[in-house]
């Protein structure tokens, strides 16, 4: 069983974070904003957490079209990718479809009665959330 993964949502100005200790149950975390392109911010928020929590694992949402054809974020993605490798070597980087993960963390804060204007500061680390749940269902260590 895959524990202490951290679930990263890459956007152009913030990062959402989720973090799963047990491989089972999933917490979103606070989100980082940065000035839009400066990704480095977004590596210095996951190095803080780093000092905090045993990661083990991370799981990058893979932004794509809905056709799965490559997006204007994919390439972006891609290079922060390999800022994690370089930043935190020896610790796995697995990719997961994020497509639609936004809507979906909308709709589950929307039932947990947060509304559009409220949910602003928390959709990325939600979003991180369902990208970590789907990946832990993808692997089998989640159920439907």
């Amino acid at each position: 069983m895959i524990k202490n993964i951290l679930s990263i949502d890459l956007g152009k100005g913030s990062v959402g974070l989720a973090l799963s200790r047990s491989g089972s149950l999933v917490t979103p975390l606070k989100e980082t904003r940065f000035p839009g392109g400066h990704y480095e911010y977004a590596i210095a928020a996951i190095k803080e957490l780093m000092l905090i929590e045993k990661i083990e694992h991370f799981v990058i949402g893979y932004p794509l079209f809905p056709s799965g054809d490559p997006c204007e974020m994919t390439p972006i993605v891609e290079d922060f990718i390999e800022s994690l490798n370089e930043a935190f070597p020896g610790i796995p980087v697995e990719k997961q479809d994020e497509r639609n993960s936004t809507v979906e963390a909308a709709a589950l804060l929307h039932q947990s009665g947060k509304n559009a204007k409220k949910q602003k500061k928390n959709i990325d680390s939600a979003a991180a959330a369902v990208i970590l749940m789907r990946y832990l269902k993808r692997i089998g260590q989640m159920d439907d």
